[in-house]
């Protein structure tokens, strides 16, 4: 909800066939939440940040799926493996 108020035009100030319009100011994923103060001030370094950010999630994701790729191949769980 926060991040449709964020990020969002109003309905009531939209046209009927502009439903879900953003804000002019608004970056995708930017709600300000930045409690650390990490978030970059030029524009271009934000989006060096985001785009890292992507990639460490992406592969935080292929390294999941090859921990279940392998758990179905031999039937062993994870920490199994560092016992044997």
């Amino acid at each position: 909800l926060q991040r449709a108020k964020t990020g969002g035009v109003a309905p009531a100030d939209v046209k009927f066939d502009q439903a879900g319009a953003l804000n002019s100011d608004y970056y995708p994923g930017d709600i300000g939440f930045d409690p650390l103060g990490l978030k970059p001030e030029d524009s271009e370094e934000l989006d060096v940040m985001i785009t890292k950010e992507l990639q460490n999630g992406r592969l935080a994701m292929l390294a999941a799926a090859g921990f279940l790729a392998q758990e179905a191949v031999d039937g062993k769980g994870i920490l199994e493996h560092f016992s044997s």
